[in-house]
């Protein structure tokens, strides 16, 4: 049997564990969280949806019922409990605090900066799913007072940028708004991006926000940015479709995504040809078919983007 490996005090790596304090660091390291971004694609309350309907993106929030940000709005999610898997934490406080399960949950980043909650140092690691609002029977649970739909809206509000000794530096800054029939909330938030040595860096910064807590504001910006990227080469929008489309179905759903008029032979061209995500149906057996229908590619390989 070969020499077992022991450290620099003749420990082992079973004796070593078998003295290991799990508690050794429980007091000064930082507590970890979780926040779901959970996204939809719905129209406005009270209008007749049809297939052809158009609809905004919004996001699901839920109202603190305790302090700290008493009565202000939130994602939902909450602390991991020693020994849960982040995952599963995730989804044990979207449907304790909402209701919903059966989602699948896209890991996106992870905050830590100090000071970010004013109970302690916590590190939150966000979550997003793109889902089917219409399908979900959202409710308030646990320490939420109340759960609700928001429509996003998101606009470049202020712009630099320079060049100094070498680096490339750009600043923007985003106001994001949130509403539905009986909120309305906003916030302002700082992007700052440098390029140097081929190294790109990326920092947001919390200018303001208004009936919103911690720094939701900061989550779903990076998180709407990061969507309104994936949707070009991922197929997760088409969740929300259903299997036989027509080309101004899916245009329309990736307008509300990017809250902007897209082109409609430039689109044709991007989603058809270039990243091949879609393919032209057979909608003989249709009944009253349009002139074309679509249908996800079901051989889809990203590896064909590289």
């Amino acid at each position: 049997m070969a020499d077992e490996i022991v450290n620099a005090e003749g420990l082992t790596e079973e004796e070593f564990l078998k003295r290991y304090d799990p508690d050794k660091y429980a007091s000064n390291n930082p507590a970890v969280t979780v926040d779901i971004l959970l996204f939809t694609l719905m129209g406005d309350e009270g209008e007749q949806q049809n297939s052809n309907s158009s609809k905004h993106l919004q996001v699901l929030m839920i109202k603190r019922g305790d302090h700290p940000f008493m009565g202000k709005w939130a994602l939902p999610g909450g602390f991991v409990n020693r020994g849960e898997d982040v995952e599963e934490a995730a989804k044990r406080e979207l449907k304790e605090e909402t209701g919903v399960e059966d989602v699948y949950l896209e890991q996106l980043y992870t905050w830590g900066a100090p000071g970010r909650d004013p109970r302690t140092h916590v590190v939150s690691i966000s979550y997003m799913a793109l889902v089917d609002g219409s399908r979900l029977n959202v409710f308030a649970g646990d320490d939420a007072r109340d759960a609700r739909w928001f429509k996003i809206g998101l606009k470049l509000i202020k712009q630099r940028k320079e060049t100094h000794d070498g680096e490339y530096i750009s600043e923007r800054e985003y106001e994001l708004a949130l509403s539905n029939e009986d909120n309305k909330l906003k916030g302002v938030v700082k992007l700052i991006r440098s390029v140097k040595d081929g190294i790109v860096r990326t920092r947001y910064e919390l200018v303001e926000a208004h009936g919103i807590a911690f720094d939701h504001t900061v989550i779903i910006v990076h998180a709407l940015l990061q969507l309104r990227k994936r949707v070009w080469y991922t197929p997760m929008l088409f969740s929300l479709m259903p299997k036989y489309f027509t080309l101004e179905q899916i245009k329309k759903a990736y307008e509300a995504v990017m809250d902007m008029e897209l082109n409609t032979r430039s689109f044709h061209e991007k989603i058809f040809k270039t990243s091949k995500m879609i393919i032209k149906a057979d909608n003989a057996h249709l009944e009253s078919p349009p002139d074309a229908v679509y249908t996800l590619n079901p051989e889809w390989d990203d590896s064909e983007l590289l």
